[in-house]
C-alpha cells in the first residue's frame, strides 16, 4: 500500500512540475517572441502573418517577411524561430533554430561614396549562430547580367555577413556549381570568399562575369567561352569589387582533354593579372582547333601553310607546361606585355600535314624539352633537345636558343637531319651557329630525280649597314632534262604562263652578297660566282658574275612586282670547245677540237618564263682558232652540216678523215627563240666557206645558204636544211 502510494505522489508531482514547466515555457515564449518581433520591427521589418506554434515544439512562424534598407530589400516568404527549451524554463531568451525558406536578397552590384558601406545585412542579434537556409537567392540587381545566387545551406551568422556551409548551391553571375563554404561579407561592393572541394564552371557564364566587371577585356581568350567542361578541385576563390580584385586557387582542375593542378590567379580590374601553375597538359589537338576559331589564329596557320606549300596542318598528342609564371604589367604601365616563364615538353605528340596535292605526312615529335621566358611579350625559346621523325623515313634533331622577333645575331642552333622524308623531299644536313654572325652547313636535297647540295657558311649583318653574306664551297644543282611529249603541252604551256611572283623579295629591305667557290649545274661547271642582291620596296636589283671555263659571265637583274628585266654579257678568250661542247653533249664533244672566242650581249624583259623567252633581243659575234672535225665518215648527224659543205664539192671522206679549219667566224643576232645568223665564214687548206642563214632554239631547225671553195678554186652554192636531234 505505501509503495502504491508513493507511486501516485510521484506521478501528481510529475504532473504538476511538467505543467508548470509547459505554463513557464509558453510564458516566457511570449515573452521571447515579442522581443523578437519588436527586435524585428525596430529594424523595418514588415511581416504580412504571425503564427505560435507549441507541439511538437513551441516555434514561431512569420510570413511574408520584408526587410527594406536604402536599395537593398530582403523578402523571405517564410521564417521559422525555435527557441531553446532549456533557456526559456530559466527565463533566458535564446534562439535554437532559424530556418530561412526562399529567402530573396537584392542589394546593389556597385556603389560609389557612402553608400558603400551598407553593403551587409545584419540579422537581429537574438539570431542563432546556426542558420538554415532552403533555396535561398542573392541577387545583385545593377549588375550587367542581374542573375541570382542560388544556395541551400546550413549559414552561420558572423558580424561582417553570413558564411554558407553549403550542401548545393549555384552562382549564375560567375557560373559556379559547388558544395563547401561560402563567405560573404558584403553583397555590395560584392566580397565572398569560397571554398569548395569540388566546383563546376560555366566558361562562358564565367568569362562574361569577367569581362562585365573589367576583370578581362572582350578580345581576350573569348574562343575559351566555347570549351564544354570545367571542373576544379579544392578551389579557393575570393573577390572584393571594392578594391578590384580576384584572387583564384585551385589544386586541380580540368578543361574539356585539358588538365591542370597547383593554380594560382590574381586578377585586378583592368585586365592586371598574375598566374603560376605547377603543371598543365593540353590537348594539342583542342588548343589549335580553339585557335583557328579566332581571326588572328586562322591567319597565322594560313600564312604558315601558305609559306610550307600546304592545305592544311593538324596536330595530336599532349603539350606539357610545368612551372608556368606569367603576369600583366601594373595597369598605368603601357605598351608593355607579358612576362613570365614555363617548361614546355610533350607526349605522343604528332602532326599530320596535307599537301595541296592532297598526299598526308605524319611527323612524330618523340621529344622536346624547353624554356619559354618571356620579356614585355616577347618571347626567348631555349630548346635543349628536339626529335622528330618522319612516318616514311628519316628523323631531325635540333637544339636552339632564339628571340622573337627574330634577332639573328642571338640565334644559336644545331641541328641535324638523317635521311629525313617530308613528301617528295628527302634531307640530309648538318647545320649549326655557335657565334652570332656564321651559320655553317652542309646540305643534301633530293626532291624526285632533282639534286642539289650545299657546303659553306651564312654571315648575319654585323650591322644595319652591312648586308648578308653567303661564302660556299660548293654548291650542285642537277636537275635532269625531260623532252615534253605532245600530250603534255598543255602543261608547259600553263607553266610558260605563269605570272612571277616577287612578294618574298619585294616590300623588305634586304642587301647581300653570296659567293660560291664551285657551281655545278648538271655538267655546266661555273666558278668563282658572285651575286649581289638590294631589294626595296617597290623593286629589287640583282648583280651576278662567274666563269664558266674561260668565259665571264655578267647579268644585272631588275625585278619589280610581276616583271623581271635582265641583261646579259659573254665574253671569252680561248676557251676549249669541246669543254664548253661538253656542257650541251658530252657525245658530241668527242668530235671537235677547237678554241672558242665569245662575245654577246642580250636584253631580255617579261612576267612569265614564256614571255621572257619570247622578248630575247641580242647580238653575239665567236671566233673559233683551229677548228677540227674529226671522222667525217661517222659524224654525228647533228654536225651533219659539215657533210653538206663536202657534198657542194663532191668531197668523200673516207673513214677515219677529219677536217680542219685555222679559223671559224659567226655572227648572229638573237630574237626571242630564233637567231639570225648574219655571216658565218670558215677558213682551212681544204675547204672554204661562207654565208648566212638562221636557227630555230625552239624546233632546233638549221637553215643555211652561202657557197663553198674546195681546195681545187672551184666555188659552189650550197643550201642546209636540217632538224638537229638532241
Amino acid at each position: 500500500m505505501f509503495h502504491k502510494k508513493g507511486f501516485l505522489i510521484g506521478g501528481i508531482i510529475a504532473t504538476i512540475l511538467t505543467v508548470g514547466s509547459i505554463v513557464l515555457i509558453r510564458v516566457h515564449f511570449v515573452d521571447a517572441a515579442q522581443k523578437l518581433l519588436s527586435d524585428m520591427t525596430n529594424m523595418g521589418v514588415v511581416m504580412e502573418d504571425i503564427e505560435f506554434h507549441y507541439s511538437p515544439l513551441p516555434s514561431l512562424r512569420v510570413t511574408n517577411l520584408r526587410v527594406q534598407s536604402g536599395m537593398d530589400t530582403i523578402l523571405i516568404p517564410q521564417l521559422e524561430i525555435f527557441p531553446d527549451v532549456t533557456s526559456l524554463l530559466s527565463g533566458e531568451i535564446k534562439l535554437r533554430h532559424v530556418i530561412l525558406q526562399d529567402p530573396d536578397v537584392r542589394a546593389l552590384a556597385h556603389r560609389k561614396g557612402s553608400d558603400s558601406a551598407t553593403g551587409t545585412f545584419e540579422l537581429p542579434s537574438l539570431f542563432p549562430e546556426k542558420i538554415d537556409v532552403v533555396s535561398g537567392k542573392v541577387q545583385l540587381t545593377n549588375s550587367y547580367q542581374a542573375e541570382p545566387l542560388t544556395v541551400s545551406a546550413s549559414m552561420e551568422k558572423e558580424s561582417g555577413g553570413f558564411t554558407f556551409n553549403v550542401r548545393s548551391a549555384s552562382i549564375s553571375e560567375l557560373g559556379f556549381k559547388f558544395s563547401g563554404r561560402l563567405d560573404m561579407a558584403s553583397t555590395s561592393p560584392l566580397k565572398l570568399n569560397l571554398q569548395a572541394t569540388q566546383c563546376s564552371i560555366d566558361p562562358a557564364a564565367f568569362l562574361g562575369f569577367l569581362t562585365g566587371f573589367d576583370y578581362m577585356s572582350n578580345s581576350t581568350l573569348p574562343e575559351l567561352a566555347e570549351a564544354g567542361n570545367f571542373e576544379t578541385t579544392d578551389l579557393d576563390f575570393s573577390i572584393d569589387n571594392a578594391v578590384g580584385t580576384m584572387d583564384v586557387k585551385a589544386g586541380g582542375l580540368v578543361l574539356d582533354s585539358t588538365s591542370g593542378k597547383g593554380l594560382l590567379l590574381h586578377m585586378g580590374q583592368g585586365g592586371t593579372f598574375q598566374v603560376s601553375l605547377d603543371e598543365a597538359q593540353v590537348d594539342a589537338g583542342e588548343l589549335f582547333a580553339m585557335a583557328q576559331k579566332s581571326e588572328r589564329g586562322r591567319n597565322a596557320t594560313s600564312s604558315l601553310c601558305e609559306s610550307a606549300k600546304l592545305k592544311s596542318i593538324n596536330p595530336r598528342g599532349t603539350l606539357i607546361f610545368k612551372d608556368v609564371s606569367l603576369s600583366t604589367p601594373p595597369s598605368t604601365v603601357t605598351n608593355k606585355g607579358l612576362s613570365g616563364k614555363m617548361t614546355v615538353s610533350a607526349k605522343d605528340l604528332v602532326l599530320v600535314l596535307e599537301a595541296a596535292d592532297g598526299k598526308k605526312q605524319e611527323l612524330s615529335i618523340s621529344e622536346i624539352d624547353a624554356d619559354v621566358e618571356l620579356k614585355d611579350g616577347k618571347p626567348v625559346v631555349s630548346v635543349r633537345s628536339f626529335n622528330v621523325a618522319s612516318a616514311t623515313g628519316g628523323s631531325c634533331d635540333m637544339q636552339a636558343y632564339m628571340s622573337f622577333p627574330l634577332d639573328l645575331k642571338r640565334l644559336r642552333f644545331k641541328a641535324e637531319a638523317r635521311d629525313f622524308s617530308l613528301f617528295d623531299y628527302i634531307i640530309t644536313c648538318e647545320a649549326q651557329k655557335k657565334n652570332p654572325l656564321r651559320t655553317e652547313f652542309d646540305t643534301q636535297l633530293n626532291h624526285r630525280e632533282t639534286r642539289i647540295s650545299a657546303s659553306g657558311y651564312f654571315n648575319t649583318p654585323r650591322n644595319n649597314l652591312s648586308g648578308y653574306e653567303a661564302q660556299l664551297k660548293s654548291l650542285s644543282i642537277r636537275i635532269p632534262e625531260t623532252n615534253t611529249p605532245k600530250s603534255d603541252s598543255s602543261v608547259a604551256t600553263s607553266e610558260a604562263t605563269e605570272k612571277f611572283n616577287f612578294e618574298q623579295l619585294l616590300g623588305r629591305d634586304i642587301n647581300g652578297k653570296a659567293s660560291i667557290r664551285k657551281f655545278y649545274y648538271n655538267d655546266w661547271p661555273f666558278s668563282d660566282v658572285a651575286v649581289f642582291v638590294h631589294s626595296g620596296a617597290d623593286r629589287a636589283l640583282v648583280k651576278a658574275s662567274g666563269k664558266l671555263f674561260h668565259l665571264n659571265l655578267n647579268a644585272d637583274v631588275v625585278l619589280a612586282q610581276e616583271q623581271l628585266a635582265a641583261q646579259c654579257n659573254i665574253k671569252g678568250r680561248g676557251t676549249s670547245l669541246p669543254s664548253l661542247i661538253a656542257c650541251f653533249a658530252k657525245d658530241l664533244s668527242v668530235s671537235l677540237r677547237g678554241k672558242i672566242y665569245l662575245n654577246a650581249n642580250m636584253f631580255m624583259q617579261g612576267s612569265n618564263s614564256g614571255e621572257l623567252m619570247r622578248s630575247v633581243r641580242g647580238e653575239a659575234s665567236a671566233k673559233i682558232d683551229d677548228l677540227h672535225i674529226f671522222n667525217l665518215a661517222n659524224l654525228d648527224p647533228r654536225l651533219g652540216f659539215f657533210i653538206d659543205l663536202l657534198d657542194a664539192v663532191s668531197f668523200n671522206p673516207q673513214s677515219g678523215q677529219g677536217l680542219n679549219f685555222s679559223s671559224a667566224r659567226l655572227s648572229a643576232a638573237l630574237s626571242g627563240k630564233e637567231m639570225l645568223i648574219k655571216s658565218f665564214n670558215l677558213s682551212g687548206r681544204q675547204l672554204q666557206a661562207w654565208g648566212g642563214g638562221k636557227y630555230s632554239l625552239d624546233e632546233k631547225h638549221l637553215q643555211l645558204e652561202g657557197q663553198v671553195r674546195s681546195v681545187f678554186g672551184t666555188v659552189n652554192s650550197f643550201n642546209v636544211d636540217r632538224k638537229l636531234k638532241s
